[in-house]
């Protein structure tokens, strides 16, 4: 799988830090998909995105931010078909990890895996993309609900039963000291109970657990798809009798792009999200940090057995202090060398961006220096790399990218050690601790602290504000505070008082409680007076000369712009409703046209899909397509059409997120109204 190499970046989303490590760990996971997806088109077995795999397909086109693994269901005829063949037909090196495979396993689902060894060789890190660890993705079987209720009440008790044994079992296995005959007699008579409901022989030369535990699964798949009306995770099914789901949600399903491919998802995806998470297109952060990421452990065992540390900054606060007291003696030297040269009282500032699409969060304090009389500015492009697994890299160059207002001096035309200048302003904080990209060596923090008298450093970034209970965004600080432009840095000036108050925690609880006091004088709060005065400017020049004119008024300011997106799922759902939903959404509209311009937009490739589905609503469809051909943006427009909006009327989407994450207002559509 080809991923550009700025996929593995750090990246901010919905407010949320992805450090890079978890880009590579995701890129891991889309390759076991592909793979997998490659197995079940060519036999025919149907499969759906699962649990936040789904949402995350529908509201963010890809990974929730804060999510580190991968879901996906089979209705169980096509469970078992898979779990037959993917054993022959997977690529080499792949494992099924289930209660067939691994006795010490009792969760009722299958993980299929890369393999159950970290693997540091060409042909492993190629496929997986750089990413060393074990990887999968975990598959649920659904399975149907009982057509009565007497049968469904007697199946649940059932795998009740069955699952008490198993837990006994367990309890039995996990005794320090071996089990006294009293204890193994009841274990002895809980088996044969189980024995004589289910009318079967359990083998106890073998282990008993797992027997329980492949009699649950048989259990759970005792009714067909023709004889049931509703559908469920039998596993959540037997304690909570709420979670069921019609049976034709998951008759079709539609591919729905995911990060860089796609996903099926069920038809009735919106709702089935709505029965798991109510209003799904409110953000909700997973807080508990336990096992996140999924390959923590494995980071542990590679420090531990290998002494390897693939990323990160690993300095001791002895370190650090000892490298301070070398950047003080250099400073002492600059100091009497500085005496010498005649500067004129001119203070010498540099900047030194590494990506002009960055530029934004230096240029508050830019124009702040740049009106100072007594201060000679230069903005210096560092050079910039992207790494390969292999530990080669690739330059990237956006010199010719900046703004036209600001005047770049090449890294190539101006030496720092030479000058000297009285203060560096950088925005890159990793040095070379960062699995995705690297400023060149001679721009590391810990090189510039050298060769000025202060060195600055502003992120290139904002997140949300951070929670003090959400240990999964505290936790990935790790990737952006405990790094060498934070430590090094003179002043670190970050986004408010609260998040100054988290980078002195994290920096402390890395360094020690003695570093404290150090990290309190050196970082900043007040980042947000220049964050505020950031300009969003109108992408209006964008739109063609039709649609400028259609949102010019007399006056020459323009109308507001409303962009009303359909989703395939509503013609899906809600069939011919939807259709009579847009044509009076559209009255509303055309009737307030003097002030209003409504955009329409339409997910996919709305017109083959319905042409598949239903002659009536292609018929619907063409006719909205006809009547209101001069309002619909197409696909290739939706990004400008998104940056020029005002606000958002439509389905729950990922384009509705997008126009929440840039502070538009979003009103989901109720079919029904």
């Amino acid at each position: 799988m080809n991923l550009d190499k700025s996929y593995f970046e750090d990246e901010v989303r919905d407010g949320f830090y992805v450090p890079s490590d978890i880009k590579h760990a995701w890129a891991a996971q889309l390759e076991v998909l592909k793979d997998v997806d490659e197995v079940c088109r060519k036999h025919n077995i149907q499969y759906f995105a699962e649990w936040g795999t789904l949402l995350g397909a529908v509201r963010h086109h890809g990974y929730i931010p804060w999510d580190d693994d991968m879901d996906i269901c089979m209705k169980r005829q096509d469970y078992n078909r898979f779990l037959q063949i993917a054993e022959k037909e997977m690529p080499e090196g792949y494992q099924l990890f289930n209660i067939n495979s691994d006795k010490e396993n009792d969760n009722m689902l299958t993980r299929i895996i890369s393999g159950r060894t970290i693997r540091l060789d060409k042909a492993y890190l190629e496929k997986y993309n750089g990413f060393p660890f074990s990887v999968g993705l975990d598959i649920f079987p659904l399975d149907f609900i009982a057509p009565t209720k007497e049968d469904d009440d007697f199946q649940c008790e059932l795998i009740k039963i069955v699952n008490d044994v198993a837990q006994f079992g367990r309890e039995v296995n996990a005794m320090d000291t071996e089990a006294t005959k009293e204890i193994l007699d009841i274990f002895e008579e809980h088996i044969q109970k189980v024995e004589q409901l289910c009318g079967i022989n359990i083998d106890r030369n073998k282990d008993i657990v797992q027997q329980m535990n492949v009699l649950i699964d048989r259990l759970s798949s005792l009714y067909t798809e023709e004889e049931s009306e509703y559908i469920t995770i039998m596993a959540i099914w037997v304690d909570n009798r709420s979670y069921k789901l019609p049976k034709e949600y998951y008759q079709k399903s539609i591919r729905l792009p995911f990060e860089n491919i796609d996903i099926p998802v069920p038809y009735a995806y919106d709702s089935i999200l709505k029965k798991k998470y109510g209003d799904y297109m409110k953000l909700v952060h997973t807080w508990d940090s336990h096992n996140y990421p999924f390959y923590i452990r494995q980071v542990d065992i590679l420090k531990t057995d290998a002494g390897l540390e693939l990323w990160g900054y690993h300095d001791t606060y002895v370190d650090y202090k000892n490298y301070k007291k070398l950047i003080s003696d250099r400073r002492n030297i600059n100091c009497i060398r500085k005496q010498i040269s005649k500067n004129n009282g001119v203070k010498k500032v540099v900047f030194m961006p590494y990506k002009a699409s960055l530029w934004y969060m230096m240029d508050g304090l830019w124009n702040e220096y740049n009106k100072k009389q007594d201060v000679e500015v230069k903005v210096v492009p560092v050079p910039y790399y992207y790494k390969n697994y292999d530990g080669n890299a690739e330059e990237y160059i956006d010199t010719d990218s900046y703004p036209d207002y600001i005047n770049i001096t090449s890294y190539k035309e101006y030496d720092y050690k030479e000058d000297m200048p009285d203060e560096i302003i950088i925005q890159n904080p990793y040095d070379g601790n960062n699995m995705a990209g690297t400023v060149h060596p001679d721009y590391y923090a810990k090189t510039l602290a050298l060769y000025t008298d202060k060195l600055t450093y502003i992120p290139y970034f904002k997140t949300d504000e951070i929670d003090e209970n959400d240990m999964r965004a505290y936790r990935s600080m790790y990737a952006y505070v405990t790094m060498p432009g934070v430590i090094y840095a003179d002043e670190v000036i970050v986004q408010s008082e609260a998040m100054k108050e988290l980078y002195v925690k994290k920096l402390t609880d890395f360094f020690g409680d003695e570093s404290k006091e150090e990290w309190n004088l050196k970082i900043q709060g007040y980042g947000y007076k220049w964050l505020d005065d950031i300009k969003v400017v109108s992408s209006i020049y964008k739109l063609s000369d039709i649609w400028k004119e259609r949102l010019k008024k007399p006056d020459g300011s323009y109308k507001k712009i409303i962009l009303y997106y359909i989703g395939i799922n509503g013609f899906l759902e809600y069939g011919i409703d939807m259709a009579s939903k847009i044509h009076r959404a559209m009255d509303v509209f055309m009737e307030n046209k003097d002030n209003v311009v409504c955009m329409l937009s339409f997910e996919g490739d709305m017109k083959d899909i319905l042409s598949t589905e239903d002659e009536r609503l292609l018929v619907a469809y063409k006719d909205i397509e006809d009547k209101y051909r001069d309002y619909i943006v197409a696909n290739n427009e939706l990004r400008v059409a998104i940056e020029v909006c005002d606000a958002y009327y439509g389905d729950a989407s990922s384009v509705a997120q997008r126009c929440r994450n840039d502070k538009k207002p979003v009103m989901i559509q109720d079919v029904s109204i």
